[in-house]
Protein backbone atom coordinates (compact mmCIF):
# COMPACT_ATOMS: atom_id res chain seq x y z
CA UNK A 1 0.00 0.00 0.00
CA UNK A 2 1.11 3.55 -0.62
CA UNK A 3 2.81 5.15 2.46
CA UNK A 4 0.51 8.17 2.31
CA UNK A 5 -2.58 5.98 2.34
CA UNK A 6 -1.16 3.92 5.22
CA UNK A 7 -0.50 7.09 7.19
CA UNK A 8 -4.00 8.38 6.48
CA UNK A 9 -5.44 5.03 7.54
CA UNK A 10 -3.54 5.17 10.87
CA UNK A 11 -4.69 8.75 11.39
CA UNK A 12 -8.35 7.89 10.83
CA UNK A 13 -8.09 4.88 13.14
CA UNK A 14 -6.45 6.98 15.87
CA UNK A 15 -9.39 9.39 15.88
CA UNK A 16 -11.69 6.61 17.04
CA UNK A 17 -9.46 5.12 19.75
CA UNK A 18 -10.53 5.81 23.35
CA UNK A 19 -7.41 6.95 25.23
CA UNK A 20 -9.11 7.64 28.55
CA UNK A 21 -8.09 4.24 29.96
CA UNK A 22 -4.42 4.57 28.95
CA UNK A 23 -2.00 5.68 31.66
CA UNK A 24 0.79 7.64 30.03
CA UNK A 25 3.00 7.60 33.13
CA UNK A 26 6.55 6.54 32.44
CA UNK A 27 6.33 3.78 35.09
CA UNK A 28 4.32 1.74 32.61
CA UNK A 29 7.39 1.54 30.41
CA UNK A 30 9.92 0.72 33.10
CA UNK A 31 10.90 -2.79 32.31
CA UNK A 32 14.23 -4.42 31.84
CA UNK A 33 14.22 -3.40 28.18
CA UNK A 34 13.11 0.21 28.79
CA UNK A 35 15.73 1.42 31.27
CA UNK A 36 16.89 4.10 28.86
CA UNK A 37 13.38 5.49 28.64
CA UNK A 38 12.98 5.58 32.43
CA UNK A 39 16.39 7.25 32.88
CA UNK A 40 15.57 9.87 30.23
CA UNK A 41 12.25 10.56 31.94
CA UNK A 42 13.98 11.01 35.32
CA UNK A 43 16.55 13.33 33.76
CA UNK A 44 13.78 15.43 32.22
CA UNK A 45 11.94 15.67 35.55
CA UNK A 46 15.16 16.71 37.30
CA UNK A 47 15.79 19.42 34.73
CA UNK A 48 12.22 20.75 34.86
CA UNK A 49 12.41 21.07 38.65
CA UNK A 50 15.87 22.71 38.63
CA UNK A 51 16.57 26.46 38.84
CA UNK A 52 18.33 26.42 35.48
CA UNK A 53 14.99 25.59 33.82
CA UNK A 54 13.57 28.82 35.23
CA UNK A 55 16.47 30.73 33.68
CA UNK A 56 16.14 28.89 30.37
CA UNK A 57 12.46 29.72 29.88
CA UNK A 58 12.03 33.11 28.27
CA UNK A 59 9.82 35.50 30.15
CA UNK A 60 7.83 38.33 28.66
CA UNK A 61 9.66 41.57 29.42
CA UNK A 62 7.83 44.12 31.51
CA UNK A 63 6.79 47.38 29.93
CA UNK A 64 9.25 50.10 30.97
CA UNK A 65 7.98 52.72 33.43
CA UNK A 66 9.07 55.43 31.02
CA UNK A 67 6.10 54.52 28.80
CA UNK A 68 3.55 55.17 31.58
CA UNK A 69 3.01 58.78 30.45
CA UNK A 70 2.58 57.64 26.85
CA UNK A 71 -0.17 55.21 27.87
CA UNK A 72 -1.79 58.08 29.82
CA UNK A 73 -1.62 60.35 26.76
CA UNK A 74 -3.52 57.76 24.76
CA UNK A 75 -5.98 57.25 27.60
CA UNK A 76 -5.48 53.54 28.31
CA UNK A 77 -4.25 51.82 31.47
CA UNK A 78 -0.52 51.24 31.76
CA UNK A 79 0.63 48.03 30.02
CA UNK A 80 -2.62 47.63 28.08
CA UNK A 81 -2.81 45.21 25.19
CA UNK A 82 -1.43 46.69 21.98
CA UNK A 83 -4.68 46.24 20.06
CA UNK A 84 -6.58 48.20 22.75
CA UNK A 85 -3.94 50.91 22.69
CA UNK A 86 -4.05 51.13 18.90
CA UNK A 87 -7.86 51.41 18.87
CA UNK A 88 -7.80 54.19 21.49
CA UNK A 89 -5.07 55.98 19.54
CA UNK A 90 -7.11 55.90 16.33
CA UNK A 91 -10.23 57.19 18.09
CA UNK A 92 -8.34 60.06 19.72
CA UNK A 93 -6.65 60.91 16.44
CA UNK A 94 -10.02 61.14 14.70
CA UNK A 95 -11.41 63.33 17.48
CA UNK A 96 -8.45 65.71 17.71
CA UNK A 97 -7.38 65.87 14.07
CA UNK A 98 -6.50 69.45 13.00
CA UNK A 99 -8.75 69.25 9.93
CA UNK A 100 -11.77 68.66 12.18
CA UNK A 101 -10.79 71.41 14.63
CA UNK A 102 -10.05 74.27 12.27
CA UNK A 103 -12.75 76.73 13.39
CA UNK A 104 -10.17 79.09 14.91
CA UNK A 105 -6.45 79.27 14.66
CA UNK A 106 -6.18 78.64 18.41
CA UNK A 107 -8.24 75.42 18.22
CA UNK A 108 -6.23 74.29 15.20
CA UNK A 109 -2.95 74.87 17.06
CA UNK A 110 -4.23 72.92 20.08
CA UNK A 111 -5.41 70.07 17.85
CA UNK A 112 -2.06 70.01 16.04
CA UNK A 113 -0.20 69.87 19.35
CA UNK A 114 -2.49 67.13 20.66
CA UNK A 115 -2.11 64.95 17.54
CA UNK A 116 1.66 65.50 17.61
CA UNK A 117 1.79 64.25 21.23
CA UNK A 118 -0.49 61.31 20.38
CA UNK A 119 1.71 60.32 17.44
CA UNK A 120 4.90 60.50 19.52
CA UNK A 121 3.35 58.46 22.34
CA UNK A 122 1.98 55.82 19.99
CA UNK A 123 5.28 55.51 18.12
CA UNK A 124 7.12 54.87 21.42
CA UNK A 125 4.61 52.19 22.45
CA UNK A 126 4.70 50.65 18.97
CA UNK A 127 8.53 50.55 19.03
CA UNK A 128 8.42 48.80 22.40
CA UNK A 129 5.88 46.28 21.08
CA UNK A 130 8.07 45.52 18.04
CA UNK A 131 11.18 45.18 20.23
CA UNK A 132 9.31 42.73 22.46
CA UNK A 133 8.53 40.51 19.50
CA UNK A 134 12.17 40.51 18.49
Amino acid sequence: MDPIIERFNRLVKSMFVDTSDIDFNYNNFSGSDNNDYAEAWEELNDFLSSPEYDQATPSVPKTPEILRQDFNNIGVPFDSDFSVTKEAYKNLLKRHHPDKNNTTTQSMKLATEKTKNLNISFQKIKAWELAKKG
